[in-house]
């Protein structure tokens, strides 16, 4: 059985053949767009544990939101987007790389997933949900701009790493949210302590 699956399982999520298609698809051009566009920096299981099972680690604690509509900022590889793509309705995406997004998107024949070339400032359409996997501190001015995307009751869902890192984070964003929730995750198979903010 494949590590995509034993992580599936681990996390607790229900996929169906087609997904697991798809996901293996992605992995594909990921695969082979990567040497052109500098997307990860892994291959084989690492790449599956550290960037495809850590995006949809994410995938039950959304389930409990329930976003109508979702916008991942700064996509690059299309991480968290793409795989999230696979298992909810309607995903939107800003992100960098959008070359390979488009050809990406093309490929896995999703119709819910929708690419916006421009920097976050100009986008004018309202979410949900924003999600967040770059590994950059939660500063204001990125705050800010994720804030201007949220609807009137959205919420911010950022992919972080360490409890004790993102608590010095959040004195330095504390004037700009409301609420601030963490959701510890165990991502399979990688040893790194992850952690999901959720800002209001």
């Amino acid at each position: 059985m494949s590590i995509l699956i034993d992580g599936l399982k681990e996390l607790q999520i229900k996929y169906t053949d087609d997904q697991i298609d798809l996901i293996n698809e992605y992995i594909d051009e990921v695969m082979l767009f990567n040497p052109k566009y500098g997307l990860v920096n892994a291959t084989g299981d690492t790449f599956v544990i550290k960037h495809i099972l850590d995006s949809l680690a994410g995938v039950n604690p959304i389930k409990e939101i329930d976003p109508k509509s979702i916008a991942d900022v700064g996509s690059g590889g299309g991480f968290p987007g793409i795989p999230l793509a696979v298992f909810f309705p309607l995903i939107e995406r800003s992100g960098k790389r959008c070359n390979f997004l488009r050809n990406a998107v093309l490929t896995l024949g999703l119709k819910n997933v929708h690419i916006r070339e421009s920097a976050v400032e100009q986008i004018k359409e309202k979410f949900d949900l924003v999600t967040f996997r770059a590994f950059t501190p939660m500063e204001v001015p990125i705050t800010t701009c994720l804030l201007g995307l949220l609807n009137k009751t959205g919420l911010i869902f950022a992919y972080k790493g360490r409890e004790g890192t993102i608590a010095e984070e959040l004195k330095v964003i504390a004037g700009l949210v409301e609420t601030s929730k963490l959701i510890a995750t165990k991502v399979p198979f990688l040893p790194d302590e992850r952690n999901f903010l959720i800002l209001q």
